[in-house]
């Protein structure tokens, strides 16, 4: 039977998901396939908004593996302001899908979008 402290115990022992994804994202090849996977989805039913989180968890996990200047680099490249770019790693700004764009040229990804009749 499960009692209240066993519970505690399984919460606190519980894996946290966004931490669990950070680490993942760590590897490279993760990130491309994430990012892949979620980009094709928004091309399929619109759904913006989680490719857009699922974009800034890959600049989270390379600023957590590359630090704080992460943010910064990024920002000079793409010629966006840094607080900008920090507002919608934190998800306090939901970026323009033009801005989206310029992250995944910005993390080193090219994409290929191409039209299909209908």
């Amino acid at each position: 039977m499960l009692n209240k402290e066993k519970l505690q115990q399984y919460i606190q022992n519980a894996p946290n998901f966004e931490t669990d994804l950070i680490n993942r994202l760590q590897d490279k090849n993760y990130q491309k396939d994430w990012l892949e996977l979620t980009l094709n989805e928004f091309l399929t039913d619109g759904d913006l908004d989680t490719f857009i989180r699922c974009l800034t968890d890959v600049v989270k996990a390379r600023v957590k593996s590359s630090g704080r200047g992460e943010i910064t680099r990024l920002a000079k490249e793409l010629k966006i302001d840094r607080s900008n770019l920090s507002e919608i790693v934190n998800g306090d700004k939901q970026p323009r899908l033009e801005t989206a764009f310029k992250l995944l040229n910005g993390l080193g990804f090219k994409y290929d979008i191409k039209l299909k009749s209908a």
